[in-house]
């Protein structure tokens, strides 16, 4: 016996939507193949097609939005197509894809009020980057770490309460950037920071100790303490600036590890639970948005100093973006609400930039490799039987740790190439 039940489409279709953003389509439409290059030569009749991959994947069609707040959908969705980036389709015969926003035509008619058509053309989203040198990807890189400077001046001071509070509290946000201030003078006199640089860095931290407390104390509207925020961060990045790239990195990471979320302080208890005034908790917002802002003003001269090193194998470079990924994992963990959508964005730029430079960077550098020999053997013979370059014998017993040049070691690590 054959059954007579129909699908039911209705119930089947996924609801249309892009970037979260829902509306109909009355049709839709989907447009691909391959990206074929077709040569022809004189007096040969077959041409030479040369296919170069798939083709470009188009999707639109007619959309509309409907009823007593039509205006108000109709904006909402104009908002998400004119939107950066990618973004999801949902097509309702196929489910979601990941698109661009190629074009899209609004059309209202006199005698349909309520309701809001659109002509729309997405592309699919291809590879997440171009092809881009290993500088232009560093330049990149570069400019996302001055975005999240210029973000740390624009959103911490709103975090910092001072206003009309009492000592204990503005101290709070004032010692704790007064404690980065003098960390930063003291890594400037602990690493080979450069005489003019450190010269310089000298003196803008005793300008910016002097100016501190009139900066951030009860300052009305927040953004009068920004000064003083982009001036800390600026001695931050100024000392990595003045260190070779892998003191920079240490030194900034020593920062960083300098200036934890304090603890919350132990108040009285009420019903078992620990209790706060109302002092109290502002005194600790500001000690911990301090601390924040001074670990990723290091994070900052931290992923400076990154791509300003130069990696000597392949295991170095992975090592440095897996240290990457979980250090700026955790400042974006905390980073939550609307009021730091900015400043998520702009550290998860920085972290994404860098990693993808540490990728490109990663696939030009050499693997190490674990070489074994018949007997010891000098330095320069094992450079020359590996390389033809008895020169890079340097490179050998650096790499190894070897006390004597003239006698390495039967299994020593080396690069492949």
């Amino acid at each position: 016996m054959v059954s007579q039940a129909c699908r039911d489409w209705l119930k089947t279709l996924w609801p249309a939507s892009y970037k979260g953003v829902p509306f109909y389509f009355e049709s839709d439409d989907e447009e691909g193949g391959r990206d074929n290059v077709k040569h022809v030569f004189p007096h040969r009749d077959p041409p030479f097609i040369e296919d170069m991959g798939e083709a470009l994947r188009y999707y639109g069609g007619t959309a509309y939005v409907h009823g007593d707040n039509a205006d108000g959908l109709a904006s909402a969705l104009k908002a998400a197509l004119a939107s950066y980036g990618a973004g999801m389709l949902v097509v309702p015969y196929f489910g979601p894809v990941t698109v661009h926003c190629e074009t899209f035509k609004r059309s209202t008619h006199r005698d349909q009020m309520g309701y809001v058509a659109f002509e729309l053309k997405f592309v699919r989203t291809g590879a997440p980057t171009a092809f881009i040198s290993v500088p232009a990807l560093a330049n990149a890189a570069f400019v996302a770490a001055e975005s999240v400077a210029v973000s740390l001046g624009a959103l911490f001071p709103r975090a910092i309460l001072t206003l009309n509070q009492p000592d204990y509290v503005v101290a709070g946000a004032v010692d704790t950037l007064a404690s980065a201030a003098a960390a930063v003078d003291v890594l400037r006199q602990s690493y080979p920071v450069d005489p003019a640089v450190s010269a310089k860095l000298r003196d803008g931290v005793a300008s910016f100790l002097a100016d501190l407390p009139a900066q951030v104390s009860n300052v009305a509207p927040p953004s009068d303490a920004a000064p003083a925020v982009s001036s800390l961060v600026a001695l931050v990045r100024q000392l990595g600036d003045g260190l070779p790239a892998e003191a920079a990195i240490r030194a900034a990471l020593e920062l960083v590890d300098a200036f934890p979320t304090p603890p919350a302080p132990l108040g009285v208890t009420v019903a078992g639970q620990p209790y706060l005034s109302t002092t109290a908790r502002a005194a600790h917002q500001n000690a911990a948005a301090a601390s924040r802002m001074v670990r990723l003003a290091a994070l900052v001269a931290y992923a400076e100093g990154v791509l300003r090193t130069t990696f000597a194998d392949r295991p170095s470079g992975v090592t440095a973006r897996g240290e990457i990924a979980e250090r700026f994992e955790t400042e974006l963990f905390d980073t939550t609400g609307a009021e730091n959508h900015d400043l998520f964005v702009a550290i998860d730029a920085l972290r994404g930039k860098v990693i993808e430079w540490l990728t490109k960077t990663i696939n030009t550098l050499a693997p190490v490799i674990v070489v074994e020999s018949a007997r010891i053997m000098p330095s320069i013979a094992l450079g020359w039987a590996l390389y033809g370059d008895p020169t890079r014998g340097i490179e050998l017993v650096a790499r190894n740790n070897v006390r004597h040049p003239s006698f390495m070691p039967r299994t020593i690590e080396a690069l492949s190439r």
